[in-house]
């Protein structure tokens, strides 16, 4: 019998995964969580950070960070000043005073995904005040990367790294401005900063880091403490690693 896998609604992600998952393998569902029986269920994926919390009734069928640990991941500012504190300074752009007095910089709403919310800097006269937002160092380079990751009871139990090559040296990778292209990467030195970023944190479930490298460095931009999209085109490999890490 194939397991049976929930998925939160998703106008984008659903439709993807619903292509790339092999259905010989997995019994795929995507519904809303406040009309659904997880009983009926052996795994609960959330797509979406809304639907972290509908899913902590799923129990043991789905594997979610603390609510803690979700509100600060969502808020951009408090996950930077976290892992800061937590002795990762080295990793994250510097925070800026507002206005800041050296350029280039971001301007980033402290809530919102896929680059809602941001905006480059390079001169002054560029800025627009953004609403509860605050400054970072803008860190130039074409390639961005992605490190999604799943931790189950303290360990890694899946890892899968993208390369997206912006075109363009200080992008904002989101609806208007969209990769040139997306290509497999290797993590490199990134994987154990991520690894280590999590461990300090007490992170559980499936995330992902957006990243980029600074004279070989890594710079963290975010973490989303979900399911990334660019996960969909190997979501069995990443669903085969999710059941065998749930107790049984």
């Amino acid at each position: 019998m194939r397991p049976r896998i929930l998925f939160g609604d998703h106008s984008t992600q659903a439709p993807a995964i619903e292509r790339f998952v092999d259905h010989a393998r997995f019994d795929v569902t995507f519904a809303a969580f406040d009309s659904v029986d997880f009983a009926a269920f052996d795994c609960v994926v959330p797509l979406r950070v809304d639907q972290i919390a509908a899913a902590r009734a799923a129990g043991a069928r789905a594997v979610l960070p603390s609510a803690e640990l979700v509100a600060v991941c969502d808020d951009k500012l408090a996950f930077n000043e976290r892992v800061i504190a937590l002795g990762f300074g080295d990793a994250i752009p510097a925070l800026l005073p507002d206005p800041p007095t050296t350029y280039p910089y971001i301007r980033k709403s402290r809530r919102g995904d896929f680059g809602v919310g941001c905006r480059m800097v390079c001169a002054p006269g560029e800025d627009v005040p953004i609403a509860d937002s605050f400054c970072q160092h803008a860190v130039a380079g074409a390639v961005e990367y992605v490190l999604h990751l799943l931790r189950v009871d303290g360990r890694i139990r899946y890892s899968l790294c993208y390369a997206y090559d912006m075109g363009v040296t200080l992008g904002v990778r989101g609806a208007e401005q969209r990769a040139l292209s997306t290509v497999p990467a290797d993590p490199g030195a990134a994987y154990p900063v991520c690894v280590a970023i999590l461990e300090a944190l007490g992170f559980e479930g499936t995330c992902c880091f957006n990243y980029k490298l600074e004279d070989g460095r890594v710079r963290i931009l975010e973490l989303n403490p979900r399911f990334g999209g660019s996960l969909v085109g190997e979501v069995s490999a990443y669903l085969e690693a999710l059941l065998g890490a749930m107790p049984r």
